[in-house]
């Protein structure tokens, strides 16, 4: 282990091997933008290609599964006095520290809004039963794909709590994710229990294209994106391909696909940007067309079917009966 800064990143990619390629690629993104952020891997292959791109490297041990588990454990993982956490799907697309500047001085800094069961009656669940969990009147709605992570007593405390929830996930009636927990709701939980509210920055830090109403204008090379999502234009310093997005064989993974591999042939192999533009355009230029083509003709981006996203059946089997192929319209409208 190095010499950790005040300031740094810090990724998490365990389970299947698509996470660890996409920490791959998240961190020629950082290399381009952020080359003097520290980089921190917290993953279960430290033999894996991407670990060579960080600076350190955490092993994760135990039985590692698809779901979110590891992330309630990030107050353990996190190796600096401000650690910016990032899901392994995101692309850095412009420097990433002025992001730690954005934020409040919460002890745990999340992106999205409070909600109120009068405003959202379901998300993961029952809102107002969660609130009453809480003892709140509200809850931080956040994409814990970023995260500001400080060391502190309270900290501890949050994700302390959510690892406790955690335990009795089904019997709160919450949704599955990926045939196992959503960490989202657990931590909003517990941020709500100890008073830490959601902030309001999502078009300026991270933003997913879930929602997006509008052609996808993107160049990572160059700096670009900016997009309508949910009525609001937005041009965040990293783009976060949640769901469908990163996928290596569906439409909506087609701009992904095209900025990884710029990134590849501009930093990995030397090209020029130009060169390594030109050369992603042509492999993937033509599903891009596509698929902004169906948001102009639709309205909205091609609707994610990947079943990532899981809910209960009506109650016909059991209670926890899961649905492979619907998403919940409440998880649409992720950060």
């Amino acid at each position: 282990m190095s010499e950790h800064p005040k300031r740094g990143i810090l990724v998490l990619a365990y389970g299947h091997k698509r996470y660890h390629r996409q920490a791959h690629t998240l961190a020629l993104s950082l290399q381009r933008h952020s080359p003097g952020l520290h980089r921190t891997l917290a993953t279960d292959d430290g033999n894996c290609p991407a670990a060579e791109l960080y600076d350190d490297v955490i092993e994760v041990g135990g039985t590692q599964s698809d779901d979110c588990r590891q992330k309630l454990h990030l107050d353990r993982y996190a190796p600096y006095p401000y650690t910016l956490y990032l899901d392994a799907d995101a692309l850095a697309v412009r420097p990433v520290e002025p992001v730690f500047d954005l934020f409040d001085e919460s002890d745990i800094g999340v992106v999205g809004r409070d909600i109120t069961p009068a405003q959202e009656n379901v998300w993961y669940g029952d809102v107002a039963s969660m609130c009453r969990k809480a003892s709140s009147t509200w809850l931080p709605k956040c994409n814990s794909g970023l995260m500001l992570i400080r060391p502190t007593e309270t900290t501890r405390k949050v994700f302390g709590r959510a690892r406790q929830l955690a335990d009795g996930y089904q019997e709160l009636g919450l949704h599955p994710f990926r045939r196992g927990i959503a960490d989202e709701p657990l931590l909003a939980m517990a941020l709500a229990e100890s008073g830490i509210h959601a902030q309001d920055l999502t078009a300026v830090t991270s933003a997913t294209p879930i929602g997006i109403s509008g052609p996808l204008q993107l160049d990572v090379l160059n700096g670009d994106c900016a997009f309508d999502k949910n009525g609001m234009k937005v041009a965040p310093a990293l783009i976060h391909f949640a769901a469908d997005y990163s996928s290596d064989y569906r439409l909506a993974g087609a701009p992904y696909r095209r900025e990884r591999s710029a990134l590849r042939l501009a930093q990995r192999r030397h090209f020029t940007d130009t060169t390594a533009r030109i050369i992603a355009d042509l492999r993937y230029g033509l599903q891009c067309t596509a698929f902004n083509t169906w948001i102009r003709i639709a309205g909205r981006a091609p609707r994610d079917p990947s079943g990532v996203f899981d809910e209960p059946r009506r109650r016909t089997t059991s209670p926890m009966a899961i649905s492979s192929t619907k998403q919940s319209p409440a998880q649409e409208e992720t950060t």
